[in-house]
Order: structure tokens, then C-alpha cells, then sequence
């Protein structure tokens, strides 16, 4: 039996199935969480969530954004990709990049870029496959701010 792959762009009622895959990346977000901020981002043109359904099942997603820095050029960043640890090494994570990376063009933009846990030795290994190129290690720093 051939599975079928279909990328579309998110709807407010994937938010539970975004949420659950999210977990996945250990983001332990509430799925009234992800659907609030699913539903802010789909009124947004600078935000893109792509999913891809494989037989008419969510198994991934990519949230993608224009990152204009005043000091280098405007770029497609990526904020989050994941597909379901069931169903990788089955293309499904580069049609989600390729559909990003038609966005980014209609966007003006040549070049999109994003940033992978060292832990996620796999990832890396996946981005260089389909022609990411590491650029950069850096440090993360947050600090919580009072409410």
C-alpha cells in the first residue's frame, strides 16, 4: 500500500495534533497554549505552519517566520520542525523544508536558516543531507523576567 504524503498549510484544528507533536521535541506545551498561539500566527503574513498529512494523519510540522535584523540580510528562519518519531526517514521532513523554501522565495528571500540542539546529532545529519550548511555554534541565554 503507497502512503500519500499531502504538505498543506496549518488550520486552528490541527492545534492538538501540533501540540502532541511538539511534545515530541520536549516542549510540554498545553493544547490551549499551541491553539492560542496557532491562531495569532495564521492571522500573520510574516508566519508560516506547514503540516504534512500522511494518509489523512498530521505527522509533522515547520513554523517558519521572516527574520528582518537590522544588521544582515532579511531571511526565513525556522522556529520549530518535527515529524512524528514513527514516521522519519520517509521524506516527510523535506517536503516540509522544500514548501518553506518555495515560501521564502515568493517572500524576496534567498536563503533560510535555523537552529538544531547539539543533542540532535540526527537532525544535524539530516539538514547537511539536503544541503544545510552549519555556520555557526553558538549558546542560547534566557533569563525569566517578572511579571
Amino acid at each position: 500500500m503507497q502512503e500519500k504524503t499531502v504538505v498543506r498549510e496549518a488550520v486552528l484544528e490541527d492545534s492538538l495534533a501540533l501540540t502532541k507533536l511538539a511534545w515530541q521535541l520536549g516542549h510540554q506545551a498545553e493544547a490551549g497554549q499551541v491553539r492560542a498561539r496557532l491562531f495569532d500566527l495564521l492571522n500573520r503574513d510574516d508566519h508560516k505552519v506547514f503540516v504534512a498529512e500522511v494518509d489523512g494523519e498530521l505527522r509533522g510540522w515547520v513554523h517558519a517566520f521572516i527574520n528582518r535584523p537590522l544588521h544582515k540580510d532579511t531571511a526565513v528562519e525556522i522556529a520549530g520542525l518535527v515529524v512524528d518519531q514513527n514516521c522519519r526517514k520517509m521524506g516527510i521532513g523535506r517536503r516540509l523544508l522544500d514548501t518553506t523554501e518555495d515560501w521564502a522565495k515568493t517572500q524576496g528571500c534567498d536563503q533560510v536558516t535555523l537552529s538544531s540542539s547539539l543533542a540532535r546529532e540526527g537532525a544535524h545529519k539530516f539538514y547537511q543531507a539536503i544541503g544545510y550548511q552549519l555556520t555557526k555554534t553558538q549558546y542560547t541565554f534566557k533569563k525569566e523576567l517578572l511579571k
